[in-house]
């Protein structure tokens, strides 16, 4: 591949980016190097698979396939022609106009990125993808196999396996790409403790952020012990009373505190001097809690672009100081989540 082609493929990567994901777009930003190549392409390519899985013009078992089929690319340590002829036919199973159908069309340009950056880097993302494309699969065929119209997660254990799958994976990759520098090789044991923590946390707040439309396309990621609990229908989620939908923070809240408590260790492991690795993690941390009290004090979901600029802002305050850092988190826990977490936890202290 020539220079010139090389360069169109990564200019397209960088821009495709903030088109499928202004948030991630704003942390993998921070990063410098080849870890800043393999995080951009790693997640380009897991938003392929998550678009497998998302799409509405599939049914369970084309995207079972397709689930497949993708995650075939990534076994054996392939070349790069080998995974560009496996490819090619992913690219035209249905048609859609969106950033992220573009982005399944373009795959082979991240393709050919990919084997730009170290095969230590691939010999770490290429199992993951693997795993993660298979366990959308699995999810994939259990609706299938209940032949129900809307899929629904029994109780909170199967929705963190749920979670593993989609978010705690990247939290492994990152953790394993991020052991190559040195410095933070030595933290490897205690980073591992709290990795899958760190995918798991923003999946969860995702989840409670989007819970109707994934009704709408037929999942509820929201367990059957939880809408059982506040006599919730998933057929008329659409008029639910201020009590159900507080009811659904209620039962969520528990598991989201633990794993953000999980993701503020994380971040404190890591050394003060790799800043534009800490502000890959800060940003999306501290977007998420956000996020999770607006969700709380009933006040939509959004952030807007003033609040992301004050969290910028705050992140590169914090990317020097964990005592910061946990100040503010500690004081947002206690002040809108400690209430329910409590009440249903018991007293659980960081």
């Amino acid at each position: 591949m020539n220079d010139r082609v090389r360069e169109k493929d990564w200019e397209y990567c960088r821009e495709i980016l903030p088109k499928v994901s202004r948030t991630f777009a704003l942390n993998i930003a921070q990063l410098e190097g080849d870890i800043f190549k393999t995080v951009l392409l790693g997640y380009l390519l897991l938003r392929i698979a998550d678009t497998f899985e998302d799409t509405v013009y599939q049914d369970e078992k084309e995207k079972i396939t397709d689930l497949k089929d993708f995650s075939a690319i990534f076994k054996r340590d392939k070349d790069l022609p080998h995974r560009l002829k496996l490819y090619e036919s992913l690219k035209f199973r249905w048609k859609e106009n969106s950033y992220e159908k573009d982005l399944i069309e373009n795959g082979h340009m991240v393709l050919r990125c990919y084997f730009d950056v170290p095969d230590t880097h691939r010999r770490i993302v290429d199992p993951l993808l693997v795993e993660t494309s298979e366990g959308m699969a699995e999810f994939q065929k259990r609706k299938l196999d209940s032949n129900s119209k809307i899929f629904q997660l029994t109780d909170i254990k199967e929705l963190e396996d749920y979670c593993y799958y989609v978010g705690g994976v990247v939290g492994v990759m990152l953790t394993r790409l991020f052991c190559q520098k040195k410095s933070i090789e030595e933290k490897r044991s205690q980073l591992e403790d709290f990795q899958i923590h760190f995918g798991i946390a923003l999946q969860l707040i995702n989840i409670i952020k989007d819970y109707k439309k994934d009704i709408a396309r037929g999942w509820c990621y929201i367990p059957l012990t939880i809408t059982e609990k506040y006599h919730i229908e998933l057929n008329k989620i659409e008029t639910l009373s201020m009590k159900q939908r507080q009811g659904i923070i209620e039962g969520m809240i528990p598991s989201i505190v633990i794993y953000l408590d999980s993701t503020l260790r994380y971040i404190q492991l890591l050394p003060l001097r790799e800043r534009s690795i800490r502000l890959f993690c800060i940003i999306p941390f501290i977007l998420g809690y956000t996020t999770l009290v607006k969700i709380v004090k009933m006040e939509g979901n959004k952030v807007s672009r003033e609040e992301v600029a004050s969290i910028i802002q705050k992140s590169n305050t914090y990317a020097q100081s964990n005592s910061s850092l946990e100040e503010d988190y500690l004081k947002i826990r206690k002040d809108y989540f400690d209430n329910h977490y409590l009440s249903l936890s018991g007293d659980h202290a960081l």
